[in-house]
């Protein structure tokens, strides 16, 4: 599993390979929250289940990134790790700390423009475009 940063003018742009789709929601958040801010090994922490249906993958790949970046940002919780199960995404997180998390870039908000999912040979693929 892998994901990268990729050139976008005014925002940032990731993409990301998975074996499966769950694994494709997990690395995909595990990018976001690591260009969101410093990101240690996570103490223990408490886990979130989000459902992953499969129905429309890219719509529900900007939903659960919008989500989870909505729970940052108002609900102060620091996702730090990411783990697939079937049909769903568990989330551990631990209360945001300025001092254990220091911030490296806002983002404003998961964008519709240019999102894609795709299924590939050897797994799935996502583009994914955040606003800063």
């Amino acid at each position: 599993m892998t994901w990268e940063l990729i050139d976008h003018t005014g925002d940032l742009a990731i993409v990301a390979r998975a074996p499966s789709l769950e694994a494709l929601f997990a690395e995909c958040a595990r990018a976001m929250f690591a260009i969101l801010a410093e990101n240690p090994a996570p103490a223990a922490g408490t886990v979130d289940a989000f459902d992953v249906p499969g129905r429309d993958p890219a719509e529900e790949l900007r939903d659960f990134l919008a989500e989870i970046l909505y729970r940052f940002s108002a609900e102060r919780k620091m996702y730090g790790s990411f783990a697939p199960g079937s049909g769903t995404v568990h989330g551990t997180w631990e209360p945001y700390d300025p001092a254990r998390h220091p911030l490296k870039t806002e983002l404003k908000a998961v964008t519709w423009h240019q999102l894609a999912v795709a299924k590939e040979e050897t797994g799935w693929k996502a583009q994914v475009i955040f606003d800063v």
